[in-house]
């Protein structure tokens, strides 16, 4: 009793205005929804109400999608997910789709309503702008001169983060691999002695994590009530404690960064001093700085690991496939003075394919480009997209199609060189067949999105990847626990698909390692 009479006391004005709407969301659910889409058939009808296909598509999301997969496979067609009806957009479609104007399909108005950013007080357009902006102009154009530091660094944290591994040692893959991304990510966002601070290492990891359950909790609330939802769910409010302690943590690198900037002296290359050169540009406050920051360390470190440990998973069931990548890694090396630059990173092709081949066999989320419709269109095809709606494309089925990739249940570790070779037939006749590679986005490979609002970090993502897998390959022997031949299972939560972090790997240290 305590307990309720604490929140009637601190949450009193909401439970208050609760009572004065209730009645008219009630009526005006009742009798009025979003029936603009009833033209596009409808997966799921089946389970009855919206209210009894959204709880459906919690525990069968993934059968939502295969089932209109295979039914609508040319054509849309809409099913209920945890915010309402959506609608899928065909393969077919999306080269028409991408090159609307943002003001027809918004990626940030999506965003708001996939992330809860109302809710959790995000989604700053500003600063969502200042961050893409030092991705791609400073980050990305920056990757040749900053990729002997990123090198070093790996080769650094990989001994640190490892065990001496003398004999063959089990390790944790996922809590392992995320603890070096970290670091590494961190050297190039913050610097190399920050990034390896308990302050910041709680920070860049823990936030994602406490985002990911403040998201996921207020899911499970109907969408007309999270407003309400939000004041009880613990996570937000550990979200909300937690990114305050990141703020606190940032605030004084940034002023320390200032006053050198003052004095004139030597000042570091990397992501926090991009930010400081070009802050009073955009008109934002060190506070917003200090979010950028964060959501830096969000939008990389948790997608690089995860793709890093479904990468080992898949690796190390192959035991020759980690063979031919080791020499390949090798004949680079010696062919650029030992030094993996940027050009040689692009000349481990096979490790590329490894890679690439990886992402459609695990691709993470059945869905990608989620768009939000503020303005109504109608495509090609006489598709009409009615303004309110959110749309997506079944990414997971098609890169696992027979009729887009051959042998789609076969994980095929030269499928991508073989195509950028030209030496295996293309289903999908590609004129130029680096379209291929791990970085590159098309409608029929849309791991990193798709179109003008595509990744921007995935480039420094993919020279990551390339230099801690190359690195462990080089240095370290791996298998599987003894009595294991088997890839580790992906673990699913409706639509997505992650590896599972409680497997160990067994490594070794290579006694001739490079």
């Amino acid at each position: 009793m305590d307990q309720v009479a604490a929140i009637l006391e601190e949450r009193g004005p909401v439970l208050a205005s609760v009572a004065v709407v209730f009645a008219t969301v009630l009526v005006a659910t009742l009798l009025f929804g979003n029936n603009y889409g009833s033209h596009i058939p409808l997966v799921g009808s089946e389970y009855g109400s919206a209210e009894k296909r959204r709880k459906a598509f919690i525990t069968n999301g993934k059968d939502f999608y295969k089932k209109g997969y295979e039914m609508f496979k040319s054509k849309a067609y809409r099913l209920t997910a945890l915010d309402g009806d959506r609608i899928v957009i065909p393969r077919h479609l999306m080269e028409e789709v991408r090159q609307l104007p943002d003001d027809i399909i918004n990626i940030d108005k999506a965003f708001d309503i996939m992330n809860e950013h109302k809710s959790l007080k995000m989604g700053n357009r500003k600063l969502t702008a200042f961050m893409i902006h030092i991705i791609r102009g400073d980050l990305t154009r920056g990757l040749s001169r900053i990729n002997p530091r990123l090198s070093a660094e790996t080769a650094q944290t990989i001994q640190e983060e490892l065990p001496p591994c003398d004999d063959w040692t089990s390790v944790v893959a996922y809590q392992t691999v995320l603890r070096m991304v970290a670091k590494i990510s961190g050297a190039i966002f913050i610097g190399p002695e920050l990034c390896r601070s308990d302050d910041y290492l709680n920070a860049s990891i823990g936030y994602t994590l406490d985002f990911i359950n403040a998201v996921s909790k207020l899911k499970q609330w109907n969408k007309r009530w999270r407003w309400i939802g939000r004041y009880f769910t613990p996570e937000v409010d550990k979200l909300f404690s937690e990114r305050e302690k990141a703020h606190n943590f940032l605030r004084p690198v940034i002023e320390q960064r200032r006053a050198a900037m003052k004095a004139g002296n030597n000042l570091p290359d990397d992501a926090l001093q991009w930010m400081l050169n070009k802050i009073d540009e955009f008109g934002l406050s060190d506070e917003v700085l200090a979010e950028t920051q964060l959501n830096l360390s969000m939008a990389a470190i948790h997608t690089t690991t995860l793709t890093v440990t479904m990468i080992l998973y898949d690796l190390v069931v192959r035991p020759d496939v980690i063979e031919e990548v080791r020499e390949e890694i090798r004949n680079v090396l010696a062919a650029h003075d030992g030094v993996m630059t940027s050009h040689a990173l692009f000349d481990m092709k096979l490790l590329d394919s490894v890679m690439k081949e990886s992402q459609r066999v695990n691709p993470g989320s059945l869905v990608r480009f989620q768009r939000y419709v503020a303005k109504p269109v109608t495509l090609s095809d006489g598709t009409h997209l009615p303004a309110g709606y959110m749309i997506e494309t079944a990414h997971a089925l098609a890169v696992q199609d027979p009729d887009v990739y051959q042998n789609p249940e076969t994980f095929d570790a030269r499928r991508f060189l073989n195509l950028r070779n030209g030496t295996a037939e293309d289903l999908l006749k590609y004129k130029n067949k680096e379209q291929y590679q791990f970085v590159t986005v098309t409608k029929d490979f849309m791991h990193f999105g798709y179109g003008r609002h595509a990744c921007p970090g995935r480039f420094f993502a993919a020279n990551e990847i390339k230099l801690i897998l190359a690195r462990i390959l080089l240095d370290y022997d791996i298998r599987m626990p003894d009595g294991l031949t088997e890839r580790y299972a992906n673990l699913s939560m409706g639509p997505d698909a992650f590896p599972d972090p409680t497997k160990e790997i067994l490594f070794k240290r290579v006694k001739t390692a490079a």
